[in-house]
């Protein structure tokens, strides 16, 4: 029981720097594109604006898995498909394919200090002995769901040559005795062309909030309210209230396949 609550311990500290986001300072406005924020009318339910970009779509080839989605044109909607597409792989824990995971990942990214935040909390779950206490649905530890956070943040993009996007997700996440708590949070990467975007680094750490001075605020995260059902809600207007308390709204978009 002592090593269960010593691995928890240390998985509940993987996933609260998992949850860490922030944005880029404010650069030169560039000119304004047709799914730049500033030229989206706020046309969503909470009054973000709507992307013609939808999660799942955007390239034209798979990875090794069969399913991540590879091979974009360079474009910042191209960017924000990625980052969306590859969200997955920076924050599904699951024993069993736990492996093959780690090998997509590689496939799609450039390896660096980055990538131990990244792949900590697989490492963890997958080197224990035993099925963590916890554990749902087949070897579940965490378990993504992209299109019900369904937002992104652009903080800066250079077509076919850098860019920087958050990705907010929600997410099921196991704990000790009961069903799994949903909860949401923000992911944020760094992409790089490289013949189609690789991850360069993601992850922001405890220590460094800021992502290396990248960014300007953290993004929206937190835990639903309430006893945990096992599944992730759908968005309300009190939850995005409560999830944006402390984080701005500015610059958020809403995929076009977003979970309303």
């Amino acid at each position: 029981m002592r090593k269960h609550w010593k691995l928890l311990t240390a998985l509940g500290a993987v996933i609260l720097v998992i949850a860490v986001a922030v944005v880029l300072l404010n650069p030169p406005a560039p000119a304004a594109k047709q799914d730049d924020p500033s030229s989206l009318q706020a046309s969503g339910k909470f009054g973000f604006p709507v992307s013609g970009v939808k999660i799942g779509e955007g390239g034209t080839k798979t990875a090794s898995d069969g399913k991540t989605i590879t091979g974009y044109n360079g474009s910042c909607d191209s960017a924000a498909q990625a980052a969306a597409n590859y969200a997955h792989l920076l924050r599904d824990v699951n024993v069993k394919t736990w492996a093959q995971q780690k090998k997509v990942l590689s496939e799609v990214s450039k390896p660096g200090p980055w990538t131990v935040n990244a792949t900590i909390a697989g490492e963890v779950v997958a080197g224990s002995k035993d099925l963590p206490p916890g554990a749902f649905a087949d070897g579940w530890f965490i378990r993504s769901d992209v299109p019900a956070g369904g937002m992104y943040r652009i903080a800066s993009c250079d077509e076919k040559k850098k860019a920087v996007v958050q990705v907010f997700v929600g997410s099921l996440d196991a704990q000790t005795q009961t069903v799994p708590v949903a909860n949401f949070g923000t992911l944020t990467m760094e992409l790089g062309w490289d013949e189609d975007w690789k991850i360069t680094d993601a992850m922001p750490r405890v220590d460094d909030p800021d992502f290396g001075g990248r960014v300007k605020d953290k993004g929206p995260v937190g835990s639903v309210a309430g006893d945990p059902t096992g599944s992730i809600p759908t968005l309300t207007s009190e939850l995005v209230d409560s999830l944006f308390k402390d984080t701005s709204h500015e610059g958020w978009v809403e995929y076009a396949n977003a979970k309303r």
